[in-house]
């Protein structure tokens, strides 16, 4: 039932990489918090929500396990605990889980992957993308983390207990009883209105900690009562010039490094290609894929460092986490605000750099979106300035 969280209670939320961290705390946006993302060495105690990238979707199992559990541990005084797993079932899930419900202190785990409006949904337990078990996906041949399982009880170690299963005919008035006195639940979801009626079902039954992705994060947000007298972003000036980094070889990716280039954007891989005198500049990586992403990537960063050192930028986008959180870690900044979305899943924050200034950064996955989006984003920017307060 939405507003069954109390207002004044905050939120953590704990996940594997950059782009998931973002994810998971913006559907808060509309609900007048002002998430804070930063890394576990730099967590930020003080926002009224907090989400946390621990960066072990990179690491080893064990490795993973203990950052998962330092992050949730530091956060496992909030009445809302939320921890994120990727809506393919890709990474360390299975030690994530079972790291985080120890350091949670919470009787109950609650899992729901889906993510109904990207196509992923849960039936009879079963993770699916666009109606096919992922693990039957492309995604079972990711080079780095491949869904190796469709079945989410094989992410749940046997020794956190009895599992419950909430299928998605269940009634709504039935799930207290199909849970019982169950540790673990899994719930299913063909779509985003039935999974927040049984999250906000199974929030009244007590503390958990919920796990999922995206649509976990919206039902969750669909609860919390609403903030009010929260500092809302405002700027001065006006962001005019920006910086666009494209570190993905997606073909979606080189159609919109194409549209910027067509649309008075100033497009090379060097930032001695570029004019400083546009307002939009695009750094890019090669379009065709390389056999050493790492080095294509730190170049990228290189670029970019010197653009920023040669002329003044107000704004930088990015496409891909890994792209933002290799600059974020060369300029030293640990931490940012979200302010808005651009578009769904593209999300825009404010962070301080060292100077003392504040640069408004954004990123998205190199495959989401149109042709336009770039575009779009950096039109968006530039505008903040100028909009009522």
């Amino acid at each position: 039932m939405a507003g069954t969280i109390d207002q004044i209670k905050h939120i953590g939320v704990v996940a594997d990489d950059l782009t998931s961290a973002a994810d998971g705390a913006i559907a808060f946006l509309e609900r007048g918090y002002v998430p804070r993302i930063c890394r576990v060495s730099s967590l930020d105690t003080h926002a009224g929500l907090v989400s946390v990238d621990t960066g072990s979707r990179t690491l080893c199992a064990t490795d993973a396990a203990h950052v998962t559990r330092q992050a949730v541990t530091a956060l496992a005084d909030r009445p809302v605990l939320y921890k994120t797993i990727d809506s393919t079932l890709r990474g360390h899930i299975r030690v994530e889980i079972a790291a985080a419900f120890q350091a949670s202190g919470r009787p109950r785990l609650v899992i729901a992957p889906a993510f109904p409006a990207a196509g992923r949904t849960t039936i009879d337990g079963i993770q699916l993308l666009r109606g096919k078990p992922v693990a039957q996906t492309d995604y079972s041949r990711d080079p780095v983390h491949p869904a190796h399982t469709s079945r989410i009880e094989d992410l749940i170690e046997p020794g956190l207990g009895r599992i419950a299963r909430i299928s998605a005919r269940a009634e709504d008035g039935d799930i207290g009883k199909a849970i019982g006195d169950a540790p673990v639940v899994i719930v299913d979801a063909c779509d985003q209105g039935t999974l927040n009626r049984r999250i906000a079902g199974i929030e009244k039954l007590g503390p958990a900690l919920w796990v999922g992705s995206p649509g976990m994060a919206e039902a969750l947000a669909s609860a919390v009562a609403r903030r009010t007298g929260q500092n809302i972003f405002t700027t001065e000036a006006t962001p005019n010039r920006v910086l666009v980094l494209v570190g993905s070889a997606n073909p979606v990716s080189h159609s919109q490094c194409e549209t910027l280039a067509a649309t008075g954007a100033s497009v090379g891989m060097r930032a001695t290609d570029v004019d400083e005198a546009a307002s939009v500049v695009c750094i890019r990586t090669p379009h065709i894929r390389t056999g050493d992403p790492a080095k294509a990537l730190a170049t990228l960063v290189d670029e970019a460092e010197i653009a920023l050192s040669r002329h003044r930028y107000d704004a930088i986008v990015a496409t891909g986490g890994e792209t933002m959180h290799a600059l974020l870690e060369r300029l030293h900044i640990h931490g940012f605000d979200l302010i808005r979305e651009l578009e769904p899943g593209f999300p825009l924050g404010c962070a301080r750099l060292a100077d003392g200034r504040m640069m408004l950064i954004a990123m998205k996955a190199g495959g989401f979106g149109s042709a336009m989006t770039l575009r779009n984003a950096a039109d968006t920017i530039r505008r903040i300035g100028k909009e009522p307060a």
